[in-house]
C-alpha cells in the first residue's frame, strides 16, 4: 500500500465515522485500487434524510477531517439544493445524496466491477 493509498484510507475512515455520527444511511465505500487510470482511491457514498441533513453531514465530515488531519476539501458542490453534495478531497470523493437522487444516478452500478463495501446502518 502506498503512502497516498494509506492517507486516502484514513481520510475515508474519518468521513465514514462522521457520516455515522450524524446518522447518514446506506454508506458504501468504493475502492478503486487496481483500476487503471483512476483519478482517486475511494468514493464514499451515503444517503441523507433531507436537504438540511445532507448539509449537516457535509459540515460534520469537513469538521472531523479538518480536526483529525488538517485537510479541507478541494471542492464542495451541491449545497444550493442539497440533493447531491460532493466533497472532493483529491484521492477521496464523498457523495451525499437524498434517496431519490441516489436511486436515479445509481453510482454504485457504474462501478459494479470495482470492490464495494456496504456498511450496516447505525441506529
Amino acid at each position: 500500500m502506498t503512502k497516498d493509498k494509506k492517507a486516502a484510507e484514513i481520510l475515508s475512515s474519518i468521513a465514514v465515522k462522521a457520516i455515522q455520527d450524524k446518522k447518514g444511511k446506506d454508506v458504501t465505500i468504493i475502492d478503486f485500487d487496481g483500476v487503471d487510470g483512476s483519478l482517486f482511491e475511494y468514493y464514499v457514498i451515503c444517503t441523507a434524510n433531507s436537504p438540511s441533513h445532507a448539509e449537516a453531514l457535509a459540515d460534520n465530515i469537513e469538521e472531523e477531517v479538518r480536526k483529525a488531519i488538517s485537510i479541507k476539501p478541494k471542492e464542495r458542490e451541491g449545497l444550493r439544493n442539497c440533493q447531491w453534495v460532493l466533497l472532493d478531497y483529491f484521492d477521496v470523493i464523498i457523495h451525499i445524496f437524498l434517496a431519490d437522487t441516489r436511486e436515479f444516478y445509481n453510482i454504485e452500478s457504474m462501478w459494479k466491477d470495482v470492490k464495494q463495501t456496504h456498511l450496516e446502518n447505525i441506529e
